[in-house]
């Protein structure tokens, strides 16, 4: 750093500064995206070690950047998990790559607002244009349309959400939602948000081979028609983040079609193939990988 930094009232870095503390940033990144494999997949420090090197108040004055650096390097990276190792293979991994995270580094430094077209015209038109190449890779009908989210949690929600308004008009009372004890906890927690009871939740118990039965799924529609209830959306999983298992999808659509459901979400931990019915339906509202 140069002496100007010294002023630690300051926020900018000078042009220099910037530099210097980026090329320390990528040299880092580097050596991780390089050496990786050559480690251990992770560790697990004791809280009470760990938690007091952060337990304090903010210092009054401002610090070297660098030197926050080296406390990341020092503190924080070698005490968690890889999930980007080659030998991981715990819930859910996360690989990744260098020129993702520089791309991450270019979203973030440019700060796009993406929310409308006056904000992000450039960046709403890549978006839009991946999403209709994606699209044409997985064979989606022409008027398929979505948008990129910052994970699984917030694009099951997202999904449920657009359910919810397209199917119940936002009206939720005594509309109820079918899934399996192996569906990710944020499904469950996305109903909430959205304005679903916990009484209206049906968490099925899953067959032997940890999927959605059919069986269980039948027997629970019709006991909620009985009581006047309104079964309006199955949740299945296209790969489970506990075993990856995959739900029985193209008979799940199906049943949705002859109850007359109309939606039905799938949430995925890897990106399967799309199912649709023999008339070429697609019955997805929301396929979100789970992170």
């Amino acid at each position: 750093m140069t002496d100007s930094s010294s002023d630690r009232s300051r926020i900018a870095l000078s042009r220099e500064e910037m530099r210097g503390f980026g090329y320390r940033v990528v040299d880092l990144l580097a050596d991780h995206f390089a050496s990786v494999q050559d480690g251990p997949v992770g560790a697990k420090t004791d809280p009470a070690r760990l938690i007091s090197l952060f337990d304090c108040d903010p210092p009054e004055n401002g610090r070297d950047p660098n030197e926050l650096l080296a406390q990341l390097e020092r503190d924080v990276f070698p005490h968690n998990l890889h999930v980007d190792h080659p030998r991981f293979f715990a819930f859910v991994p996360g690989p990744n790559n260098f020129v993702s995270t520089m791309a991450d580094a270019l979203a973030a430094g440019f700060n796009i607002f993406n929310g409308t077209w006056f904000g992000g015209s450039a960046a709403a038109a890549l978006e839009l244009g991946v999403v209709r190449w994606l699209g044409r890779l997985c064979g989606l009908p022409t008027t398929a349309g979505g948008l990129f989210v910052s994970g699984g949690s917030v694009a099951n929600m997202t999904g449920l959400f657009a359910a919810r308004r397209a199917l119940l008009q936002d009206r939720v009372e005594g509309a109820t939602v079918y899934l399996s004890d192996q569906t990710h906890s944020s499904v469950e927690r996305a109903l909430r948000v959205i304005g679903f009871a916990g009484e209206q939740i049906r968490k099925l118990e899953s067959d032997k081979d940890f999927r959605l039965s059919i069986k269980n799924l039948r027997a629970a529609i019709a006991d909620d028609r009985r009581k006047g209830l309104r079964p309006f959306c199955i949740v299945a999983n296209a790969g489970t983040t506990n075993t990856g298992a995959v739900d029985p999808i193209p008979e799940l659509a199906d049943l949705a079609a002859k109850e007359n459901f109309g939606s039905m979400s799938t949430a995925l931990s890897e990106p399967p193939p799309f199912y649709p019915n023999e008339a070429g339906r697609f019955y997805t509202v929301s396929v979100a990988p789970i992170h």
